[in-house]
């Protein structure tokens, strides 16, 4: 019997998940990579010579820990650091791409230019035309999108901009701050990108400008005893109400910065709106080499002035507004570029197709690492182009998906990439059976179940049962925490904490009345 072939469009993280899950389920994939190697997003050039979408700056270190970034089958080495600079994080894909054998079905240096559906569509078949070193035509049964969110670098309209007489970038052309020596910057954006510039350049520069629409939450990387922060997430404190995190997270800014004495004070919710992570930023702002700004009311030929009436003259303005999303290669009427018009299934499947032979991988805008989320998604995608399992009617997804845009619209605002969390993996898990259970857990090993229901929400979770689980799951599982130090425990032998099996019992009895009801839904 024929082998099901996948196109797969872009060879970053979310490339590289789809490409393993479509060998793991039996199918034959192909990715298209118009670089000449992978990592998408990680991979870092001087020049930034992809040229597409966005791209790395030299000082650039991820926000999320190695345990909670890493995929659910292949942790980092032990000699990566807790927060892995990108190059680091880019070697860990170069490993786990060798590890798998993945690069033998990568195509570089080949562009999808256009994606059709079949005459008919009566299998669901696509026709595939790429640019390389010749045009070609190729037919497959099913296609992963995965060529990420960072498409189109997006830059606010404000009035009198073309009027500015300095020089006007966007983030995605930020390397290294050396340019700005001794000139006066205007950055503006509140995202972690924003953040990471304004610090930087604030080293060299005479003075930089943070223009912030509506202040900022800003949160550290490490808690205390420097523990990671996104450490903190656990199943346990899922269905805690939503003012225990929201105060956390109120609470961990303000400890972090008093956002009323630096001009950063914001009206929206922390939790619902978004946060800056960024632990340089409140020395820049102590030093006076950052000044926090207002919203921008109009640009000046000089400089800008500001909703509170300032003005500054200013050399270079960088804006680190994000990127817009879009899929040149696919007709309006099969995937629109408008987050706004598109009807994704749980984020992933077009809802109205005839066959859903199509799966977007990677539009989300995760609360934690991009990696198991993808994982996770193209691990369904998989099972479902091959019949393992099945999606609900078009009238059941078109329930879900809209009863979903309410909620996500109410809480995040419309137009905005999709925030997803842990609710929204488990959810897939779910669907796909490694969901962990709790009772399954407690009779196997009541250590394993309070790890991962009490300790941190690793990626290892989602290979510890069902399809295509991993052997060394339960044992890292419980040895995931311990293992984020093994780069920098270097002045003691570590030794593994054991956790005793009886205290583990009554601790994990003492819980089973309040998760009753969580498991029972589950």
């Amino acid at each position: 019997m024929e082998r099901k072939r996948v196109a797969i469009i872009g060879a970053g993280v979310s490339g590289l998940a789809a490409i393993k899950a479509c060998l793991e389920e039996g199918l034959e994939p192909t990715c298209f990579e118009q670089s000449e190697e992978i990592g998408g997003l990680w991979h870092y050039t001087d020049d930034g010579g992809q040229q597409h979408g966005a791209s790395m700056y030299k000082s650039l270190i991820s926000n999320v820990s190695r345990e909670m970034s890493c995929f659910s089958d292949f942790p980092f080495n032990t000699d990566t650091p807790p927060y892995p600079p990108h190059s680091q994080f880019h070697h860990y894909l170069q490993q786990y791409c060798n590890r798998f054998d993945l690069r033998k079905f990568i195509r570089f240096k080949t562009q999808v230019v256009k994606v059709q559906q079949a005459e008919g569509f009566v299998e669901g078949e696509w026709n595939v035309h790429t640019v390389g070193t010749e045009p070609c035509q190729h037919v497959f049964h099913a296609i992963m999108v995965c060529s990420g969110v960072h498409h189109r670098p997006h830059m606010s309209l404000f009035a009198g901009l073309k009027t500015f007489q300095g020089t006007v970038t966007h983030s995605r052309s930020y390397r290294t701050p050396d340019r700005f020596q001794g000139k006066t910057v205007l950055v503006i954006g509140a995202g972690n990108s924003a953040g990471d510039i304004a610090a930087e350049v604030g080293l060299t520069a005479s003075k930089v400008y943070l223009s912030l629409r509506d202040g900022v939450w800003i949160l550290p990387r490490l808690t205390h005893g420097a523990r990671p922060l996104d450490l903190s997430v656990s199943r346990a404190l899922l269905h805690a109400p939503d003012f225990v995190s929201r105060n956390y997270i109120k609470m961990l800014s303000r400890t972090h910065i008093n956002q009323a004495n630096y001009g950063l004070h914001r009206t929206k919710d922390p939790y619902t709106h978004g946060f800056m992570v960024n632990d340089e930023i409140p020395y820049r702002l102590a030093s006076g080499k950052v000044v926090a700004k207002p919203d921008i009311t109009e640009f000046t030929p000089a400089g800008a002035r500001f909703a509170d009436g300032s003005c500054i003259d200013a050399d270079e303005v960088i804006f680190a507004t994000g990127y817009d999303v879009s899929f040149p290669f696919l007709d309006s009427d099969i995937l629109p570029s408008s987050l706004q018009d598109q009807e994704l299934y749980k984020l992933v499947f077009p809802v109205r197709m005839k066959k859903h032979t199509l799966a977007v991988i990677g539009q989300i805008r995760n609360r934690g690492g991009a990696s198991p989320v993808v994982e996770l998604q193209a691990r369904w995608a998989a099972q479902v182009f091959q019949g393992i399992t099945q999606l609900p009617d078009q009238d059941m997804m078109l329930g879900y998906f809209r009863r979903d845009r309410q909620y996500r619209d109410a809480r995040f605002g419309p137009n905005k990439l999709p925030v997803v969390d842990l609710r929204y993996t488990d959810d897939i898990a779910r669907d796909i059976g490694v969901k962990p259970s709790f009772w399954r857990l407690v009779l196997w090993d009541p250590s394993l179940a309070f790890h991962t229901y009490f300790g941190p929400a690793f990626p290892v979770h989602y290979r510890l049962m069902g399809r295509h689980s991993w052997s060394g799951a339960a044992a890292y599982a419980k040895t995931a925490l311990i293992k984020t130090y093994s780069a920098t425990c270097t002045n003691r032998v570590q030794t593994r904490h054991k956790v005793n099996s009886l205290m583990t019992v009554l601790l994990v009895c003492l819980m089973v009345a309040v998760l009753a009801v969580i498991v029972m839904k589950s």
